[in-house]
This record gives structure tokens, sequence and C-alpha cells, in this order.
């Protein structure tokens, strides 16, 4: 176990006991069977009585097994582990779900993995809908940033392991990586570099990493003597074309930055494409890779998604393996991966041969 940014504090208190159906027709006052139709949605419950099962339900923290009368039936277990990632469109995902899989694979268990589009109620609607197949553990790169309804599936022992960023308010495992010390790696290479007047594109400040990045920013600045100019400074954007419209108007300055750092691969590709960009050609360092960043001479912050990944997967299994613990946090190193821009050589006209005509 290491730290990195932030390090979580637990209890390591003893699980709770997960409600059963019995629970919930003591407190209701109806038999398991009417329980047990209320919950599925059959038709033959009053709506009064489904009304207050569900209540109950929901106040005890009761999770139905979807698949549990099949795999008695057969005597099947399942040995599933679930997967909720933030964006699968954007490519940083991709790595960090086949590193997953790698140790799942390992471990003799298979994923289910849900997209959350980015979307905070996609990602909650997604993560409740995994945890109702009772998966032996929950891996989440969150869209989101509160997670507070998660406290209670803690309590009753689920094991679940947050990558990339650290849940906030919610003692959990998670595996981070040094957002703050990277950034301000990069930013004082610009400044090695020769740049002092270094623009900011970020994603907006809240969560985990994107706060952390942008005081990176800060403090090579300050370490070097340089003033944060809030001029420079384009936060809260969620789009590539959202960067792009920053990138223009911060290399439309009547004194542009000569350099550019933008806090993910998404506000890379952005400034990328701003028509100023090939216009200015400002230095550009982004945090995460992206695959055409060699060839064009862009240097990255690589988080290498891929271990934070196999990371989770293995930090989940070593939760499987002992349940009383206090929440672990494991620390990847994200490395500043430099490409100079790329040079040319004038394209020489071929000569003819033979003899003339």
């Amino acid at each position: 176990m290491s730290s990195g940014d932030g390090q979580q504090d637990g209890t390591g208190a003893r699980p709770l006991s997960r409600p059963r159906m019995q629970d919930i027709a003591d407190a209701t006052g109806v038999t398991i069977k009417t329980v047990s139709r209320a919950l599925s949605g059959a038709p033959n419950v009053r709506q009064s009585t489904r009304e207050r099962v569900l209540a109950e339900a929901e106040r005890l923290g009761f999770r139905r097994n979807d698949i549990a009368a099949g795999l008695r039936s057969t005597g099947q277990t399942m040995k599933t582990l679930g997967v909720v990632l933030g964006d699968l469109a954007n490519p940083f995902f991709p790595p960090m779900l086949r590193g997953i899989h790698q140790v799942a694979a390992r471990h003799g268990y298979l994923v289910i993995s849900a997209d959350a589009q980015g979307d905070s109620a996609v990602e909650r609607e997604s993560i409740q809908a995994i945890l109702a197949q009772r998966v032996a553990g929950l891996i989440i790169s969150p869209a989101g940033t509160d997670f507070g309804y998660l406290a209670q599936e803690a309590q009753f022992g689920s094991a679940i392991v947050f990558i990339d960023s650290a849940p906030l308010g919610l003692a959990a495992d998670a595996v981070i990586t040094t957002n703050t010390a990277s950034t301000r790696n990069a930013v004082t290479h610009l400044i090695g570099r020769g740049h002092r007047r270094i623009g900011y594109v970020g994603h907006p400040p809240q969560g985990y990493g994107a706060p952390k990045r942008w005081l990176g920013y800060c403090q090579a600045l300050r370490q070097a003597g340089i003033t944060v100019d809030s001029d420079l400074v384009r936060r809260g954007l969620t789009t590539e074309d959202g960067a792009a419209r920053a990138a223009t108007e911060l290399l439309s300055l009547d004194d542009p930055p000569t350099a550019l750092f933008a806090d993910n691969n998404r506000m890379t590709v952005g400034i990328l494409q701003s028509p100023k960009y090939a216009l200015h050609n400002p230095e550009v360092v982004g945090f995460d890779h992206f695959d055409l960043a060699p060839q064009l001479g862009i240097s990255v912050v690589d988080s290498d998604p891929f271990r934070v990944g196999s990371a989770g997967a293995e930090l989940l299994f070593r939760r499987l393996a002992d349940r009383d613990q206090p929440p672990m946090q494991t620390t990847v190193r994200a490395k500043l991966i430099v490409h100079d821009q790329p040079t040319f050589a004038p394209v020489q006209p071929r000569r003819r041969r033979g003899g003339g005509q």
C-alpha cells in the first residue's frame, strides 16, 4: 500500500449482515412470498403493500439477487467482477479495461463492464444494475463525484475499488495517479525550455484529479517566480470543441502564450484542432497519452491506464481475500514523455532518367 496525492482513512470495522427478505417481511408484517412478489413486480400484490415493501427494502439497503434462482437450480456459483468506466468513447479507458481483464482472467473471473458515457446518472444506474447481479466485486473509474449512496454497500462488505480517482467523502480502496507532482514536473519542463507564458486548458475543477492537476500547474509557476495569470487560463471545458475555442482565444491574445498545458487527452486534441495552433505552433504538454502524440511532437504525461486497471483489479482481489482490513490505496506514478516536434526535410524534385525527348 502506498500513498499519493491523498490518503483514505477507515476503521476496518467488520461488515454488517446484508438484509434478507425475512427482515422486510418482519418489518412490514407480510409473508416472504408477498415480499418476493412485490420486489419482482408481480401483478397480484396490492399497490399499498408493494409501496410499503419497496420503501422498507430501500431503508434497509436490501438488494435483490437477479440471478440467484437460476444459480440455485444448477448449483453454480458466479465468479464475476463488475466494472463501470467513465466514458468508453475516450481512448484512455480501453487499456484500463484490458488491464482489469488480464488480472481477472488470471484469477479465473469473468468481467461485466458498463459505460457511464460521462454521465453521473447513467453511472449510478449502471452501478446499481451490476450490484444487483451480486458480482464478487466492483471496480469504478468515476464520471461523477457523489458516491455517498455506496456507503451502505461498503458496510455490507461489498468489495469496491475506485481507479484513477479516489472517491470524495467515501472511505474505499482506490488506485490513484500522481496528478499534482506529475503536472508540476510537466510545467517545470516547459519553464526549463524557456517558456514564461504558459496557458492552461482544463476540464471542470471538480472531483479528484482536476483540482490536483491545477494545483501542480500553479506550484510549478510559483516555484519559478512566475505569477499565475488568469488571462492564460481556460477551465471548466468538457469537449474537444470547447478546448479548441479556448485555445483559439488564448492564441488570439495580444501577448499569447508560447506553451500550453492540457489537463486531459481531450483537451489536448481540442488544442490541436484550433486553427490558431498551426499558425502560432505553441509547445504543448497534455496529461494522458494519445496515439498520435509522438508523430505530432506533443509531449504527454502518461498515467499508464493499463497499469491503473490491473492495479485496481489486484487491489480488489486483496480486498476479497481480507475484507476486514482498512481501506487501501495504491499509487501509479504518471511519467512525462517528451516528444519533440518533427522536422521535415524539403522534398527534392525527382530527376528524369534517360536521354531526353
